[in-house]
């Protein structure tokens, strides 16, 4: 039998924390028998109203996947999903196209925003 713990995995003793930058953050976690796993029935999106003064664009200089650009630009391959859910980005097998312009959010809202998510869940 499936049970839905309505936890994440850093609140769970059993399983070993996860960074706050880590997408599998956002999951809470069902267990069946001895067996921990993730209920990936969750989604983030940001409102369409969300200030503008938060994000700041970058043009793709280079070929490159999600995990360097979020490298690049918050010293943190863990946050690649931050900037494919601000760029409605469904596919992230998908790179980064080169010369295009994404909406990033600015490093120093990230921990804010990482804390808004967090109250949702």
């Amino acid at each position: 039998m499936i049970t839905d713990l309505h936890q994440t995995r850093n609140n769970i003793p059993e399983l070993s924390n996860l960074a706050d930058s880590r997408y599998e953050n956002i999951f809470n976690i069902a267990k069946q028998d001895k067996y921990f796993f993730y209920n990936i029935n969750r989604k983030i999106a940001f409102p369409d109203d969300i200030a503008q003064e938060i994000f700041f664009e970058y043009t793709i200089p280079a070929k490159m996947p999600w995990t360097t650009f979020a490298q690049q630009i918050y010293g943190d391959q863990n946050l690649w999903w931050l900037i494919c859910i601000a760029n409605k980005v469904f596919n992230p097998i998908d790179n980064p196209e080169l010369g295009k312009t994404y909406k990033v959010i600015k490093p120093t809202y990230v921990g804010r925003v990482l804390t808004e998510i967090n109250k949702q869940l």
